[in-house]
């Protein structure tokens, strides 16, 4: 039996100035259209058998239309048969080798949350230069790309975007369809570097105090105290933590994929792998979220939601009320509460506080060398951990110290 799509509503889409754009969306399962702020237009479309939905834009509203209906042409004449039957040449043009790198490449290699970032930087890209066969595209072309990206996003998103062409391309040389990557001729643009906000040791202090009588106290102290992104705090499980011996090993990480929802997937670095040493605090708070838990549980019994990772139950220990994968946002909003409890201005905080956070008191506060530190928050590269350091503390002054008393001559005579 067949059923007939609902009937579409329009879809408002806001831009910078405060005015918005509504375009109609198809029947269910045809996709939608609509005008992004940066004045280009998206249209999405399904095909049979795939969960997520695809994506292509253009710059006028027809141009869209018209690459979604040949998108969608293609990849129905083509489900058929194997990747193996696909043929790539010079004449390949970006759109088309682009959409194969993310099938063939990208959905190998990153995360299920990172790889709609990907398809949209993809999207970036051919709405400008997708028709543009591979041997043909110009390194001025490619400039001119990023300068009109520029102009309606941020430098980092843009930044971002020319890092992922130039992979699709450097793929195109590997696969000897061209001699040389033009995108690597293009400078990438200058990006500010990201002001991170941190706390003091005793504002962390004060802000982990304010959570731990709250629901996520425990997901707040991992954050500020252990220094943890947010993604490994949600998918942390209970069988990953020895309470007695003050142990939790990282295995796993919880972040939204779009078109899907939070999703568990491998942590964001191999450095975050393994184990960790918890603070008292931190040990106490995990079990007091344990007890709070039970009677979640014990409350909508079998209406408690269940979570598989690799083929096998986890019972995580940061959970909605009825056992679902909780949300960024939520712990967050915990974060910001937790702050402005503890008389601390939480705008500019959030989640990724905590690790600038932990990073700085140790280095700066406590005067712990930096590998060390870098183990402590499981970061691979110290490098990365240093980056992370928002203030020196009495480090400038210490050093200087002894420098003097090692290195000064004596002037006495």
């Amino acid at each position: 039996m067949f059923l007939m799509g609902r009937p579409g509503k329009g879809k408002r889409r806001g831009a910078e100035d405060g005015s918005f754009t509504v375009s109609g969306k198809a029947s269910n399962g045809e996709g939608s259209l609509y005008r992004e702020s940066d004045g280009t237009w998206r249209a999405t479309y399904r095909v049979p058998g795939v969960a997520r939905p695809r994506r292509v834009r253009g710059r006028t509203r027809e141009e869209a239309l018209r690459r979604r209906d040949e998108a969608l042409a293609e990849a129905l004449s083509t489900a058929t048969t194997t990747p193996a039957g696909a043929t790539l040449s010079r004449s390949t043009t970006v759109s088309a080798f682009a959409h194969w790198w993310l099938r063939n490449v990208a959905a190998n290699r990153v995360r299920a949350s990172s790889l709609g970032k990907y398809e949209d930087r993809v999207d970036r890209i051919t709405a400008r230069l997708g028709d543009v066969e591979l041997g043909a595209l110009r390194a001025e072309q490619v400039a001119t790309m990023q300068t009109e990206l520029l102009a309606a996003l941020a430098p980092q998103t843009v930044a971002d975007t020319r890092s992922t062409f130039r992979s699709i391309m450097e793929e195109a040389v590997n696969l000897e369809l061209i001699a040389s990557n033009p995108v690597t001729k293009v400078r990438p643009p200058r990006v500010p570097r990201p002001q991170r906000r941190a706390l003091t040791a005793e504002q962390g202090r004060a802000l982990v105090a304010a959570a731990a009588p709250e629901r996520l106290g425990a997901a707040v102290a991992l954050l500020f105290v252990q220094g943890w992104r947010v993604s490994e705090v949600l998918g942390l499980a209970w069988g990953d933590i020895d309470l007695d011996a003050g142990i939790a090993d990282v295995r796993r990480a919880c972040a939204y994929a779009d078109g899907v929802g939070m999703v568990l997937g491998p942590p964001k670095t191999d450095g975050a792998v393994g184990q960790h040493h918890l603070t008292p605090v931190v040990v106490e708070l995990l079990r007091r979220r344990r007890t709070a838990q039970l009677e979640d549980r014990l409350r909508v019994g079998g209406m408690w939601e269940h979570n598989t990772y690799g083929g096998d139950e986890v019972e995580l220990v940061f959970t909605t009320a009825t056992g679902g994968l909780l949300l960024r946002q939520t712990v967050a909003k915990a974060v910001a509460a937790a702050a402005e409890r503890a008389g601390i201005d939480p705008k500019g905080l959030g989640t990724h506080g905590g690790r600038s956070t932990a990073i700085t008191a140790l280095y700066s506060e406590e005067g712990l060398d930096l590998a060390d530190v870098a183990r402590h928050v499981g970061h691979a590269n110290q490098a990365t951990t240093a980056g992370y350091v928002r203030h020196l503390g009495d480090r400038p002054i210490t050093t200087t110290q002894a420098a003097s008393r090692l290195l000064d001559p004596d002037l006495d005579d």
